[in-house]
């Protein structure tokens, strides 16, 4: 009877060392590609977050203005008629009013991920500044 032996290379197990460096470089170059896109989605977001925020406070102003006239408390006077939304980690947000008129601002957080974006405004005339449309 002979005697069967298995080849050597298929009793070897696992990865060599340059498979192992083929699937790093791999995983490198996909991380390289995926991750400032992945990077701009999140301050797009957080753009679209601080956006809405305004757009929630400026409805909040223009039902002031309905009730009462005006978007500031007193004739004649500088405090809006309703509160400014809080801040976020990424954001502070901000509300200048007279008589017939208001400017809401969220102003990026300095060393947050958003610090480079931008301040976005928006205007009782719906005219707004910074990154609304991207």
């Amino acid at each position: 009877m002979k005697n069967w032996r298995m080849p050597r290379w298929s009793l070897e197990k696992g990865f060599s060392l340059i498979e192992l460096m083929i699937a790093v470089a791999i995983l490198g170059i996909i991380l390289a590609i995926a991750l400032p896109s992945y990077k701009k989605n999140v301050v797009k977001a957080r753009r679209g977050d601080a956006q809405q925020a305004l757009s929630s406070h400026a409805q909040a102003l223009e039902r002031y203005y309905t009730t009462n006239g005006r978007y500031v408390t007193a004739a004649n006077g500088t405090t809006c008629g309703v509160a400014a939304q809080t801040a976020t980690a990424n954001y502070t947000f901000s509300a200048t009013c007279a008589d017939n008129t208001f400017t809401v601002t969220a102003t990026p957080v300095s060393g947050s991920g958003s610090a480079g974006d931008g301040t976005q405004t928006l205007t009782n005339t719906g005219a707004t500044s910074g990154n609304w449309a991207s």
